[in-house]
């Protein structure tokens, strides 16, 4: 029997925490002089996040005395964030799992905030003790929805070896690239962003559990005439996101038939998932997808919650709200949704 199943969920953050307050004074610093002060009280309550992890927050403050640091010095914050939170998460991951870092055979490491080589997954056998045979993958540059594409992964290598056990780690510093900018799509990036990552171990048949939640599928979707609505390129300063305010709307409009469709051949409808984690993009993101789902705005409850207390963690954040699910026993089948640049569609089927 051919299986990958989800054994445990691993998560962390940076010490450096901001509470709404905080982040509006961190936000005061790092704004050009010539933004409203008002406008940024207003993005944060509109946000509703109420704390999130900002490593940026440190001390020494980045961005000290108002200067927008270069890429150089972004990269040097995101390898040490980085580099810790996804050894936290892993070792939380491995622990819950009741797994020794010995019997790990595959490593699939993903984000988008940053590069190094050697990297996270070099650092990772290093300090949990991984094999130094252990088949490695990394999913760069992919955005918000790169969990589901690790974790595409992962099932291909448990499907493929049923003794496979695959360690899976998204770390995410989003504050590493928070702009020095007027514009109004960066300054709403920079209030909905923040840092985490989250770690999954996956097991293929010899290990898994029985009644353990099972990588069923993954479905992908570029949507058309939507490439300009979100990007995510490296600059002099950090990278830049830009965000189209069609972007709810395009969502609203092909979500729900898309997600119809894929399911579809699995046998099921929207009304058989019994809990949705949808990527918190902001609020309206998960508005907008519930709406073109057509299923209750409870429905969105576990986004929500970790978007108030975390912020968007890019590619870490799906795997926060699954750990929610897990934790809760939420009735399955799951069905995880998230977007990034292209304009692209990532939706994952847990069972």
């Amino acid at each position: 029997m051919n299986a990958a199943a989800i054994r445990a969920i691993g998560t962390a953050n940076p010490p450096e925490r901001l509470t709404r307050k905080a982040w509006l004074s961190f936000a005061d610093r790092i704004a050009p002089s010539e933004v409203s002060r008002a406008l940024l009280a207003r993005l944060a309550e509109r946000s509703e996040i109420d704390e999130r992890g900002a490593a940026a927050a440190s001390e020494p403050p980045f961005y000290a005395d108002g200067l927008a640091p270069g890429t150089a010095a972004r990269m040097q914050l995101w390898s040490r964030a980085a580099r810790a939170m996804a050894e936290e998460a892993c070792a939380n991951a491995l622990a819950a799992a009741e797994a020794d870092a010995s019997t790990i055979t595959h490593l699939v490491t993903a984000s988008c905030t940053g590069f190094e080589s050697p990297g996270i997954d070099a650092h990772l056998i290093e300090r949990l003790g991984l094999s130094r045979a252990v088949a490695r993958a990394n999913i760069g540059f992919m955005g918000c929805h790169a969990a589901v594409n690790a974790l595409s992964v992962a099932r291909s290598a448990a499907i493929a070896d049923p003794r496979a056990r695959v360690l899976v780690c998204c770390a995410e510093v989003c504050s590493a690239h928070f702009h020095h900018s007027a514009r109004i799509d960066q300054l709403i990036a920079n209030t909905l962003f923040g840092d985490g990552a989250a770690a999954v171990v996956v097991d293929g048949a010899t290990h898994a559990a029985q009644g353990a939640p099972l990588l069923a599928a993954t479905h992908s979707l570029h949507l058309a005439n939507s490439e300009r609505e979100m990007a995510w390129s490296i600059g002099d300063h950090g990278f830049e996101m830009t965000l189209g305010a069609r972007v709810p709307d395009i969502l609203q409009a092909e979500v729900g038939a898309w997600v119809a469709s894929a399911l579809a051949p699995h046998g099921l409808s929207v009304g058989d998932i019994g809990a949705w984690a949808i990527h918190p993009g902001g609020p309206r993101v998960i508005d907008s997808v519930l709406a073109s789902l057509g299923v209750a705005a409870d429905a969105g409850d576990a986004s929500r919650a970790v978007l108030r207390a975390h912020g968007n963690m890019s590619s870490a954040t799906l795997l926060f709200i699954l750990e929610r699910f897990m934790q809760a026993r939420a009735p399955r089948p799951w069905v995880g949704l998230a977007f990034g640049p292209g304009l692209v569609g990532e939706m994952l089927l847990v069972r």
